[in-house]
């Protein structure tokens, strides 16, 4: 479990976080939602132990972020962003091989390798490990991107280590294709006992793959729901200045949020 504890984050005399405190649902789908400015990256970053707060703590099953030390941090957890820009023409199976550099010393093993075309399969990018990774397409890019935090953090031989991927609105760029296959994924990593925490900017597609969800405003928690229907229209309309209205799909019945200013 991640727990994120009284965490206050201060940039000179603006406060981006406010007190918040949450517990990210262990081996679920936790969903960040909230308009831009609410803070949402801030509390991604620092329950990564990418960014140390200005107050509170962040603790992995009960144990301190700040006492795990850096390589046993960046085995236990990995962020994918919206886009990570390589200046040096790598071959994309290389660019996966980075997600294994906290696990081997001077050369990696056969064990590591392995690992790496087992990422690049299952996001579907094994014919294409020895391309380029700059002549990828973007979503390629993304892909390939996936597949380096995967390997980063793969147990899948051996689940239940409480391993956690952050994504951090990495759809954003990617078209419907791309974005729904990257999200298949992440949720794949639930049966090995993963947890995911993501940012996901659009909210029909944030309650379809959700499976606990966090609405922040103004750098504190306004909402947390362990069920999309518990997230009431008027917050909704509150927090993201829009007129929401919800109905029902024609042919699946699944529920779905239709905006208008």
């Amino acid at each position: 479990m991640v727990e994120v504890r009284g965490v206050r984050y201060r940039v000179g005399s603006a406060e981006i976080l406010r007190d918040v405190s949450v517990e990210f649902r262990a081996e679920r789908f936790n969903v960040i939602l909230g308009p831009n400015g609410a803070g949402k990256s801030t509390l991604l970053r620092i329950a990564a132990g990418l960014l140390e707060p200005t107050a509170g703590e962040v603790r992995y099953d009960g144990v301190g972020v700040g006492t795990l030390g850096a390589e046993a941090l960046a085995r236990r957890r990995a962020m994918l962003s919206q886009r990570v820009e390589l200046a040096f023409p790598l071959a994309v199976e290389d660019v996966v091989l980075m997600g294994r550099y906290p696990h081997y010393g001077r050369a990696p093993a056969p064990r590591d390798r392995e690992i790496v075309e087992r990422a690049l399969a299952l996001v579907d990018l094994t014919d294409k490990r020895r391309q380029p990774y700059v002549t990828l397409s973007a979503g390629e890019q993304q892909k390939a991107q996936m597949a380096r935090v995967l390997a980063q953090i793969w147990s899948f031989d051996a689940p239940g280590e409480g391993k956690v991927l952050f994504l951090d609105e990495p759809t954003s760029n990617l078209d419907v294709h791309y974005e729904l296959h990257l999200l298949d994924v992440a949720r794949t990593l639930l049966g090995v006992k993963c947890t995911v925490v993501a940012i996901l900017h659009d909210l029909n597609v944030a309650l379809r793959y959700g499976d606990a969800f966090y609405v922040m405003e103004r750098g504190a928690v306004a909402l947390r729901a362990d069920d999309a229907r518990e997230i009431p229209a008027s917050l909704i309309e509150r927090v993201f200045r829009v007129r929401a209205h919800e109905v029902a799909d024609a042919e699946s019945g699944e529920r779905m949020w239709r905006f208008r200013l």
